[in-house]
């Protein structure tokens, strides 16, 4: 999350991350100075991705500031719907069952909180693996799809720059992934620069005349990328580097 408060400082913006309710405000004032409205898109895809999903936990073996809903900024919740759902449903509700009915009830509950934890972290687990699997899904489905229908160009936007990769949101798609600089080693000669606040810069090089221009790699700089299916395993989205994009402003 300071990562990405660090780059949206580096363009002129301040985001105020102490809880949901003051990163809502940060937000919707950057909405409404925000010229680029990309910019904005990509800043709050890259706020998504640091946040931690919210897990069952057993409150009593926990401290009450580690009961706070950072997402809904309360101190304290739970939920739960048809027990039908899920697992955890069934828990909470006869736990609030249990309090209802009055401190007997709660103090000869059939199960001790150790237990409770145990089942929340399994059942965590499996929510998340659950979660991992659906994503991965669809990871393949829309590879397979451009593999079938590649995408010649598009619009891409740089959000991050390592030594050898940088990443490109793709707006057309909803998609964030890497482009490697390896599999453009036979297109460009490539020079990373760091600035006096730590921030990478790429300068991409063409080898000859016929790929085009050199590319000044920045953050949310507006690039060309192609879509495809990677050729080797496992099945994935690839992302090659075009050139500038054309419409840029």
């Amino acid at each position: 999350l300071k990562n990405v408060i660090d780059i949206a400082q580096e363009t002129g913006h301040h985001i105020d991350g102490t809880n949901s309710k003051t990163l809502q405000q940060s937000l919707s004032q950057m909405g409404r100075e925000c010229n680029d409205q990309l910019v904005m898109q990509c800043v709050t895809e890259m706020l998504m991705t640091p946040m931690r999903p919210a897990e069952y936990i057993a409150a009593g073996g926990f401290d009450s500031d580690e009961w706070h809903h950072f997402a809904l900024n309360i101190p304290y919740y739970t939920h739960f719907t048809s027990p039908i759902r899920r697992y955890p449903d069934i828990i909470v509700h006869r736990l609030l069952q249990a309090t209802l009915d009055g401190q007997e009830t709660v103090s000869n509950f059939y199960q001790g909180e150790s237990e409770i934890q145990s089942i929340c972290e399994h059942c965590n687990d499996k929510r998340m693996a659950s979660k991992k699997a659906q994503d991965r899904s669809d990871r393949v489905f829309l590879s397979l799809y451009l593999k079938a229908n590649p995408i010649d160009s598009t619009l891409g936007v740089v959000v991050s720059i390592g030594e050898k990769a940088f990443t490109v949101f793709v707006p057309k798609l909803g998609l964030t992934t890497m482009v490697y600089l390896d599999e453009h080693k036979d297109k460009y000669n490539v020079n990373v620069q760091k600035n006096d606040s730590g921030q990478r810069r790429m300068i991409l090089i063409p080898l000859n005349k016929s790929i085009g221009q050199r590319l000044d790699i920045k953050l949310f700089t507006k690039i060309a990328v192609s879509c495809n299916c990677k050729e080797k395993p496992p099945i994935d989205v690839s992302l090659s580097i075009v050139g500038h994009w054309a419409n840029q402003d």
